[in-house]
């Protein structure tokens, strides 16, 4: 039976739900129905409040009070492929306030012309806002955020990118 982790704050974009295993922060969810829609695929999972799920709750409230712009909690990455992977760690090189594109970061992976598949490695990131993909732009504009446009434009005016 897997122990799961949670803390729950609210932000201001909404209510925010940070998972963790024992090796560190997991999960990143927004809104209490995505929360409860995740947890049910874990039949017999032990879910409980605290562990790095609580820290990582601190800190967030920080970086949304403009006192944090680096995450010290341990992150668990054990969810995704080779490339996903690769994509999500090049996204914690990208420094708060700064932003990439698409084509940057498949650059960065090794992998120039891959925007479109390092987008996607985007949009499965399960740990946003520690993960900075909120970060990565398109060409053309903000491009989309897997969470919704409205929080990818929030966590940027946080970080002073977008007025």
């Amino acid at each position: 039976m897997s122990r799961i982790n949670y803390s729950s704050i609210v932000t201001p974009v909404g209510q925010v739900f940070v998972l963790s295993s024992e090796r560190g922060v997991s999960r990143i969810i927004f809104g209490e129905k995505e929360f409860r829609n995740y947890l049910y695929g874990f039949n017999g999972a032990s879910v409980t409040e605290g562990g790095a799920a609580a820290r990582m709750a601190r800190e967030i409230e920080l970086y949304f009070d403009g006192r944090l712009s680096e995450f010290k909690t341990p992150i668990d990455l054990s969810e995704g492929t080779p490339f996903q992977k690769s994509v999500w760690k090049k996204l914690l090189d990208i420094p708060y306030g700064e932003t990439a594109t698409y084509g940057e970061v498949a650059e960065n992976v090794g992998r120039p012309g891959a925007a479109r598949a390092v987008g996607n490695a985007v949009g499965a990131n399960p740990i946003p806002i520690v993960i900075p993909c909120h970060r990565v732009l398109a060409s053309n504009g903000l491009g989309g955020y897997s969470c919704g446009i409205e929080i990818k434009k929030d966590l940027l005016r946080v970080e002073g990118t977008l007025s």
